[in-house]
């Protein structure tokens, strides 16, 4: 019942920011920004009907993270973490509804034209949603499609308990240096700061599969 009325909540909000955008669609110019700098200039632009896609892209997530549970090998194991996934479903989809409108303030200049506005909006919300998640990673159950999916992890439960609680601290040490670095980003430029924050994921990625083999093989103990 808890994940009915969720999901039909989350989709009434899908739906009615897809109706907003709707609304404002006829009035936008042919060409908009769809991309920002970490100084907060728009610095991509495109069709309007890019607008589209991405305000349709929050329902697309909702309904593959509904389905997800359904489809999943493991799907009883869900039930054993139910509120966690329904946190991040919400998380999730309220984050991407508010991204998709940064087109429109853009345009309508609610946005200011130099800053770091966006980057702390963008990049401020995936430290935050790492932080979270990593603080709820070790409650999540063996699963095939939630969690840090290592071939180890899933072929064993302790192996699996084990790696969420490594893929947990790693997850939050992640949103941090998300955090962190946002001040740091008109000094690194946009190329800078972009290679830091996906090397910092791609490492954390790396041991998270390192110590859950490690594991498996006996070295942790």
């Amino acid at each position: 019942m808890k994940n009915k009325k969720m999901f039909i909540g989350l989709l009434l909000l899908c739906l009615v920011n897809f109706a907003a955008h709707l609304y404002f669609y006829p009035a936008l110019p042919d060409t908009v920004p769809t991309h920002w700098g970490f100084n907060g200039q728009a610095d991509g632009w495109g069709p309007k009907s890019t607008i589209l896609i991405l305000c349709a892209l929050p329902l697309i997530i909702l309904i593959m993270m509904a389905v997800i549970p359904k489809i999943d090998p493991r799907a009883q194991n869900f039930e054993k973490f139910g509120s966690i996934y329904r946190g991040f479903t919400i998380g999730i989809t309220v984050f991407l509804c508010v991204i998709t409108w940064l087109t429109e303030l853009t345009v309508y200049n609610v946005l200011p034209n130099s800053g770091n506005l966006v980057s702390v909006l963008v990049f401020g919300g995936c430290g935050v949603l790492f932080i979270l998640l990593g603080n709820y990673m070790p409650r999540v159950k063996q699963n095939y499609t939630f969690g840090c999916k290592t071939p180890w992890a899933l072929n064993n439960e302790h192996n699996w308990n084990r790696t969420q609680r490594m893929g947990g601290i790693v997850f939050v040490l992640i949103g941090i240096v998300f955090l962190v670095a946002m001040p740091f980003s008109n000094v690194l430029g946009e190329t800078g700061m972009l290679i830091f924050l996906l090397g910092c994921t791609l490492g954390g990625t790396v041991w998270i599969y390192v110590y859950s083999y490690l594991v498996y093989i006996g070295k942790m103990k």
